[in-house]
Formats: structure tokens, C-alpha cells, sequence
């Protein structure tokens, strides 16, 4: 019986080792392992002193600008919500270990929480706007969507309150209706009689429609069309963990019906990569 044993260890220690070197099918890879890769980019943001000083640094550079403006008339900033003057992303670290990602019900959750935490350096820069007569107008993605049951007005307007936010009303707080897209929003602003002397945001699309594209190409030809617009109207805040940027590396389109499988291997394929010899 010795021999017989033996050759079944044999046997088994092949296929175990087989196994280790056969590439994880799609179905393998699950939405627990695309979490995880996100984890790092997570981890900068909530533990790094580099993020907190590239906030300071924005909004620093924004109270240079709106001190330098001597235009006349009714001006104001206009912000982005998320990721902008809030950092929500304790709710894109709870998916860490779950096989489930962003879901309206799991936004809506976590916004009904009113815990986002302030970025640095955001209510400071946004009361001096105030404070020298200059008007702030929040214009969000989040939904105002009572017929969908997804309203996320109150419990907004309730967290930047908490966090000590001005002119945090109906007046200045501009929600999502209907498309994504702002610049419909943006135009109210300056149909209301309002000069825009600065936009913030972690989004390219928070600036202009110009910015709306779906591939990395197009992206990249908007910025540089805009290059002299950066750090004068237009303010970046860093977000490595989600944005339209993520889309276009899928392709744009329908690249959310990609299976998780497939956007990894796309986050992959699209890196610059040094060719070691060994």
C-alpha cells in the first residue's frame, strides 16, 4: 500500500501546484479584489501628510486668486461637494472585504450618516470668501431626486452645516436634478448676474462640459487646450479613488457593466512599464 500512497501524494502535490500556476479565470476575481486594490490610493489619502498639504496647498493658492480679483459686481466660487470640501472616503474604505461596491442604497446610507469630515483647509478658505462679500454656490452630483426616493438634500446641507460651511441653503446649494453635467448649473449661476472668479474641484467636469469626455485621449487634449486656466480659474483637489478618470481607462461607454475581472486588467494594461532584463 506504501507505493500506492506515495504516487497519490505525488499526484496531489501536481495538481496543487498546477493550480497555483493557472491564471485566475474571470469568475475568480470578484468584486472583493478589485476593492482591495484600492486600498492603497485609501490609505494616502486618510494617512498621508502629502494629501493633507496638496488641500492646504489649493486653497491656499484660491484665497491668492480671489484676494487678487479688483473686478466689480456680485462674484462668488463655485464648488464641487465630494471629494472637494468633504472627504467620504470612509464609505469607498467600508468596501474593503466586501464582494458589493457603489450602489445608490449604500450612497444614500452613508450620506443619511452626515459623517463626511472636512478637507483640510476647505471652511477656512470658503468663510474668508464670505467674510470680504463674495458668495459661494455648491453645485453637487448628489441627487435631489424625491421622485426616485433619492434625496439626499437634507442630510447634505446638514453635514456642511455641521462641519461649520457658509451659505448653506437652498439659494447656493445645487444638487442633481436631472444629468451629471454642470453646466447647466453653471449658467444659472451666471444668469442670476454672479462673475465666477473661481471653480474648485476633484473632477475635470466640475470645471467645463469641454471636460465631459470618455477617453484618456480626449481628456488629456481638454487639459492641455486648458493648461493656462489651471491654478488661475480653475483649482484641482487630488482624488485617486474614483472619478470619471477611472471610466476612461475602461474605455468610457458602458465600462461599468465590465466585470471586475476586466477592469483590473485594464488598470494594468493601460500602466507605462520598465522592462526589467530578469
Amino acid at each position: 500500500m506504501k507505493p500506492i500512497k506515495g504516487r497519490l501524494l505525488i499526484t496531489a502535490l501536481i495538481v496543487f501546484s498546477f493550480a497555483l500556476t493557472v491564471p485566475a479565470r474571470a469568475e475568480d476575481f470578484t468584486t472583493v479584489d478589485l476593492n482591495a486594490e484600492q486600498v492603497l490610493a485609501l490609505s494616502w489619502v486618510q494617512n498621508s501628510a502629502e494629501f493633507k498639504a496638496l488641500a492646504f496647498q489649493a486653497f491656499n493658492i484660491a484665497r491668492l486668486r480671489w484676494d487678487m480679483d479688483k473686478g466689480g459686481g456680485k462674484k462668488c466660487v463655485v464648488v464641487d461637494v465630494d471629494e472637494t470640501i468633504i472627504d467620504n472616503s470612509a464609505f469607498n474604505a467600508g468596501f474593503i472585504g466586501k464582494d458589493f461596491g457603489y450602489g445608490s442604497s449604500r450612497w444614500k446610507e452613508w450620506c443619511s450618516a452626515e459623517s463626511a469630515i472636512a478637507i483640510p483647509g476647505a471652511g477656512a478658505f470658503l468663510n474668508h470668501v464670505a467674510d470680504t462679500g463674495g458668495e459661494i454656490f455648491y453645485v453637487t452630483n448628489r441627487k435631489a431626486q424625491p421622485e426616485k426616493g433619492l434625496d439626499l438634500t437634507e442630510v447634505t446641507m446638514n453635514n456642511l452645516k455641521k462641519l461649520g460651511f457658509p451659505q448653506v441653503d437652498k439659494k447656493h446649494m445645487m444638487f442633481r436634478t436631472g444629468s451629471s453635467m454642470k453646466g447647466e448649473r453653471r449658467t444659472r449661476i451666471t444668469d442670476m448676474g454672479y462673475r465666477i472668479v473661481l471653480l474648485m474641484g476633484d473632477n475635470l467636469a466640475d470645471f467645463d462640459d469641454a471636460f465631459d469626455a470618455e477617453t484618456m485621449q480626449e481628456r488629456d487634449a481638454a487639459v492641455k487646450s486648458n493648461r493656462d486656466k489651471f491654478g488661475d480659474r480653475f483649482i484641482v483637489l487630488p482624488n485617486p479613488i474614483y472619478g470619471n478618470w477611472e471610466g476612461a481607462i475602461y474605455g468610457g461607454g458602458d465600462w461599468y457593466k465590465k466585470s471586475p475581472k476586466e477592469k483590473s486588467d485594464l488598470r494594468i494594461k493601460t500602466l507605462r512599464k520598465f522592462q526589467f532584463s530578469k
